[in-house]
This record gives C-alpha cells, structure tokens and sequence, in this order.
C-alpha cells in the first residue's frame, strides 16, 4: 500500500518509540538512509509518496530496529570524523571517543611534516587509517585485521574514499612485519571476557572486536611488546583502552619503552581512553 512520507513517519516513531528514546531521530535516519535524500528533502517533502518497494524497504528496517540491532546495522553506514563509511555484523560500530585518537594523530603528524608510514592495528573497518589519510597526500598507510570479513569492508571503504597509498594485510598484531612505522594506532578488543554478557550489543558485534581475553588486555600487551622494535624514533603509538585499565597500560609501556613519554588522554565524559606513547 503506498502512503506518504508523513505517514509513515508518524506511524514508525508511534511503533518505534515503545522502546526507544531516540524514535524520531531513527526514523529519520532510515527514511533518508532508503531514499538515499538528505533530512531537508525528506522535511520538505512529507506529502511525497513512497511505492509499494519502498515502504516495504523501510518497514523491513524497522523491524530489524525492533529486534534490537543497533542502527548502524541496519543502515549498513555510519558517520565517523565528519565521513561516511559501510558497516556490518563483521566490524565493530565506532564509538565517537575514537575520534580523539585520530584528531591526536592528526595534530601529530601536521607537527612532524613529513613523509611517513602510519599502520593501524585491528583496523576493522578501516575508519581511523582511512581518516587520517584523507588529510594527507604524503603518508603511505597499512592496516592489519585477523578476520578477513572485516578487512572486506575496509578495502571497500578505501575504493568508496578513494585512498591511495593504503594496503590491508589479514595479520595478528605485528608479529609478520618487518617495518618500522611513524605513527601506530590500534583501537583493539579491550573488554574482559566474562563482562562481554553485559553488553548490550555484544550479541550483535563480532566477538573479535570486543573480546580482550581474561582482563581485557591480552592484544594490547601484545602489541605494546612489539611496538619498540615498530616504531621509529620521533614516532608516535595511540591506543584506545577501557578507561579502568589506564595504570596497567601505562606500566606495561613504560617496561617495555623505558624511554618513551607515555600519557593519557581523556575521552569526553573524562574517563581515561586512550594511552599516547612518544619516541
């Protein structure tokens, strides 16, 4: 049955609000997702009336909304660092405190000027390589994933952003690289296994991305074990964290690169997210 933007916007938010606080705000995303229209058009534009495919099209997205999958999923993009970006099941939907940890490269690397390599370690859907990389035209950029669902969506996000100089490798950590990089970021799985179950979308996101074994810090050392002979000296190393995990990264770094500055730097709510290591 065909009915009009308004319709069925009104009808979807008095559905969807029964167990959303956001109904309206997700019902918009949807209507503009499946129409492919900005908000605006959408507004402007309430008497259009959508066919038959279309309706079902949405109705099927708010079905899915209703079985608890997050939006992200449903609408298959999520917006990240002012960009777009596809996203499923087989990546982890990006928290806006990861933006920090790309602004912090970011700043970073305008400072040094250089030519240089930037790896990004448990890239997932390669958002934090991809948007450090669309500032810059002289870096040359890697990302390593272990599953290689998830490195499909990355090197799709590369050919939608049209990155050169970017090249995706199935790998664990960094144990099968030689090189040594400028700048290495890593928003790794950071939650302790037995606290998965409370989550509430560890049922829908890959066990992968979240599950950071018995303390949540099983990749994490990993990979601080293996920054001192990845990193070059100046270099940079950024990685996201649980924010009660902060004094027990800090330490392993400090062991393991005596040397180097190590700091942290606090998400928007002032927790403690992301340890910043400097050679």
């Amino acid at each position: 049955m065909a009915i009009s933007i308004a319709e069925w916007r009104y009808q979807s938010s008095k559905i969807l609000s029964e167990i959303s606080e956001i109904a309206e705000i997700e019902v918009n995303a949807i209507l503009c997702n499946v129409l492919n229209k900005d908000l605006a058009w959408c507004l402007t534009n309430s008497n259009f009336v959508l066919d038959q495919p279309k309706v079902h099209e949405l109705n099927e997205k708010i079905i899915s909304l209703l079985a608890g999958i997050p939006l992200p999923y449903v609408l298959g993009t999520i917006e990240f660092f002012g960009n777009q970006f596809f996203i499923d099941e087989n990546v982890l939907i990006p928290r806006p405190e990861t933006e920090l940890l790309v602004e912090t490269a970011i700043e970073w690397i305008n400072r040094h000027n250089k030519t240089m390599k930037v790896i990004d370690v448990g890239c997932g859907s390669g958002i934090i390589i991809i948007s450090i990389l669309k500032r810059f035209s002289q870096i040359k950029g890697f990302g390593l994933d272990i599953s290689r669902k998830a490195l499909n969506i990355s090197k799709g996000n590369k050919n939608y952003h049209n990155i050169n100089y970017l090249e995706f490798v199935q790998m664990d950590c960094l144990s099968g690289i030689g090189s040594k990089f400028d700048v290495i970021v890593a928003n790794l799985p950071y939650i302790p296994a037995d606290h998965l179950s409370d989550l509430k979308v560890s049922k829908f996101e890959p066990d992968l991305a979240l599950n950071g074994g018995e303390d949540g810090l099983l990749i994490i050392n990993r990979l601080i074990e293996q920054i001192p002979s990845h990193l070059n000296s100046p270099g940079l190393a950024l990685l996201e964290i649980q924010f009660d995990q902060s004094a027990r990264v800090i330490q392993k770094a400090k062991n393991y690169l005596p040397k180097a500055t190590v700091s942290i730097i606090k998400d928007y709510s002032s927790h403690d997210r992301i340890i910043r290591i400097e050679v």
